[in-house]
């Protein structure tokens, strides 16, 4: 379920077509490194924030036209 949606950000925002394979093979590492380093976690979600709101304003200026 995670990687479907992770899927159709990638292709909607970047253009970026990546298999559902390496997209799982990053969860875990991720979820690998958040058990053996638990800083990380505020580290990975502000990275996460940053990046989502970075793509939403950027769609949201699409849509009303400030880039042609």
């Amino acid at each position: 379920m995670a990687e479907k949606k992770a899927e159709e950000l990638l292709k909607k925002y970047l253009g970026i077509s990546v298999p559902r394979l390496i997209i799982a093979i990053l969860m875990i590492l991720f979820g690998i490194l958040i058990l053996v380093k638990p800083d990380l976690v505020g580290i990975l979600i502000g990275i996460y924030l940053l990046i989502t709101g970075i793509l939403a304003l950027v769609d949201e200026l699409r849509k009303k036209g400030a880039f042609k």
